[in-house]
């Protein structure tokens, strides 16, 4: 039977305090910092190199348009998927074999993962007609894209196959391919979900189990399972049970994700995307929304039923002023603390031999930047 860890650390496992130390904060922003430039640049080679040798280059306007939009999206956000996938291969893989060419490899999945992660803002904004995205016009509303758009999504996709097609071979490049591949269908049905509950103005649709598949299908599975699964692919290191591990270890991490958006949301915060939030107004499953059904008078439910979705800002007040009565921003803090002590009871729990360690899953939480999240 596998020795059980010792608490970690609490250096590590405190991560809702900020750094302590001044100088230890600015180290670790410079380093995020140089990790983006280093990553960009990186994107910008692969893509370059993978248009100029393919069919793409055959047509030099639709090359130069991939370029552009790769610089009008990908280029101008944090990568937070190719940081964590990368982050997650350095931790994973053995140190003899973090030679240039794995380091490269690795690079060029992260850079895979991220132009995947513009193929899915792209065509949620379009689906949602978003109108700006890291502070400026989605592409969607760009003169020259008009009813290109969903050509340009498809042209970027196949940009990622692309190239993993070109810089993997092997069971690794085949592995990599379902695993894209499934991504590609988990999110499609966590959109499908998304919009069609939002837009069906039946208030029996705002459950928990709703609730939790669109965060499985839209946020957990490929924003916190995938970069770990892919380094294990890497490494050679993946098999099934090490993949449900990761499942039951991030499902409470993806919940705090969507939570956290959900609440940026209502407390009118514009998100660190740049994108502007509208969840009452386009009658959005969100945890408030849930929890309201789960509370509510069966007068209050009629309250919910006449004013959520709606963009009257009188309805607006009247579904804030719900929130209010029913107190869900404690309920909110409540289940916040509860989701974060279930993570971090998870992994203190991890066997001392297991491929998974603590280390891995508080790398990735330094990655995705939730060590800045205040814990209530």
């Amino acid at each position: 039977m596998s020795v059980r860890r010792a608490e970690i650390p609490a250096r590590l496992a405190s991560i809702s305090q900020r750094h302590s130390a001044v100088q230890q904060t600015q180290s670790s922003k410079a380093d995020w910092l140089n990790r983006t430039q280093s990553f960009n640049n990186t994107v910008q080679e692969i893509v370059t190199n993978v248009m100029a040798n393919g069919e793409v280059a055959k047509t030099p306007s639709l090359a130069k348009r991939l370029v552009k939009l790769m610089e009008y999206d990908t280029l101008l956000r944090v990568p937070l998927q190719g940081h964590m996938t990368m982050m997650a291969y350095e931790v994973l893989e053995n140190p003899i074999n973090l030679n240039e060419q794995n380091l490269y490899k690795a690079q060029v999945v992260s850079c895979a993962m991220e132009l995947a992660q513009s193929y899915f803002l792209i065509m949620d904004d379009f689906e949602d007609q978003s109108k700006t995205r890291h502070g400026q016009p989605c592409w969607h509303l760009l003169p020259e894209v008009n009813n290109l758009i969903l050509n340009d999504a498809c042209m970027f996709r196949s940009l990622v196959n692309d190239i993993l097609k070109v810089q993997l071979n092997g069971p690794v490049y085949t592995k990599m391919i379902d695993i894209f591949n499934e991504m590609y269908l988990f999110v499609a049905i966590g959109q499908y979900l998304d919009n069609t509950i939002s837009k069906a103005k039946d208030i029996s649709l705002y459950t928990l189990e709703n609730y939790n598949k669109i965060i499985r299908y839209k946020c957990t599975y490929y924003c916190l399972e995938i970069p770990i699964m892919l380094a294990l692919i890497l490494c050679e290191k993946d098999n099934e049970p090490t993949f449900e591990r990761i499942r039951d270890i991030v499902r409470d991490v993806g919940a705090l994700y969507q939570m956290m958006n959900d609440y940026t949301d209502l407390t009118n915060e514009e998100s660190k995307s740049g994108k502007t939030g509208s969840d009452i107004q386009e009658g959005k499953c969100t945890f408030f929304a849930v929890k309201a059904m789960e509370r509510a008078t069966p007068e209050q439910k009629e309250i919910f039923k006449a004013s959520y979705g709606s963009w009257d800002p009188e309805n607006v007040k009247r579904i804030r002023n719900l929130y209010k009565e029913l107190d869900l921003i404690s309920l909110y803090k409540e289940q916040h603390n509860f989701k974060y002590n279930q993570f971090m009871k998870n992994i203190n729990s991890l066997p001392s031999d297991d491929i998974l360690t603590p280390d891995l899953f508080m790398k990735m939480m330094e990655a995705s930047n939730m060590n800045n999240w205040e814990i209530y």
